[in-house]
C-alpha cells in the first residue's frame, strides 16, 4: 500500500524511497541516500544497480503508457531521477522501445533526457505549446475568440 492510501502506485518502486531501500540504504536518508546511492552505482554495486534497473523498467512502464497516449517529442526526468540517469536510462529505453506504439522512439535512443533544473521541465513543456501554437495560428486564434 502506498503512503497515499492506493496500492499499486509507481512510487512504491520507483520513488526515492523505493531506490534507497532496494539498495539497501535507509529511505530516510533523503540527498545523502541519492548521493550513497550514485556512489554505490558508480563503483557498480550489485544491489544499487538492480534497485536502479527495477526503477527504470517501471518507469518505463509507466512512461510507455503516457508517451502512447501523448506522443510527445522526448520525456525529461528530473529529482533523483536526474541523478541517477547514467544507470537508469538504460532500463527505461529498453521499456519505451519495447512498448511504445510509434517506431520513433526506438530509432534513435534521445528521446529520454535529464532535466539540468525544474526550469529546463519547464521550458521544454511551454515549448511545445509555442511550437503548436506556431504551426497553426489560426486554430489558437479562433479558440480564444469563441
Amino acid at each position: 500500500m502506498c503512503r497515499c492510501g492506493a496500492h499499486g502506485c509507481l512510487e512504491q518502486y520507483a520513488g526515492q524511497a523505493a531506490l534507497l531501500t532496494a539498495a539497501g540504504i535507509d529511505a530516510d536518508a533523503g540527498a545523502q541516500g541519492v548521493a550513497e546511492l550514485e556512489r554505490r552505482a558508480r563503483q557498480g554495486d550489485p544491489s544499487a544497480l538492480a534497485a536502479i534497473d527495477r526503477a527504470g523498467r517501471q518507469l518505463g512502464v509507466v512512461l510507455s503508457g503516457a508517451v502512447n497516449l501523448f506522443d510527445p517529442e522526448a520525456v525529461m526526468l528530473g529529482g533523483v531521477y536526474r541523478e541517477l540517469m547514467d544507470w537508469l536510462a538504460p532500463a527505461v529505453d529498453r521499456e519505451l522501445a519495447r512498448r511504445v506504439v510509434s517506431g520513433l522512439w526506438s530509432e534513435d535512443g534521445k528521446r529520454l533526457r535529464a532535466a539540468s533544473s525544474l526550469g529546463d521541465a519547464a521550458r521544454g513543456a511551454a515549448g511545445v505549446i509555442v511550437r503548436e501554437v506556431l504551426a497553426d495560428p489560426a486554430a489558437y486564434a479562433e479558440r480564444d475568440a469563441g
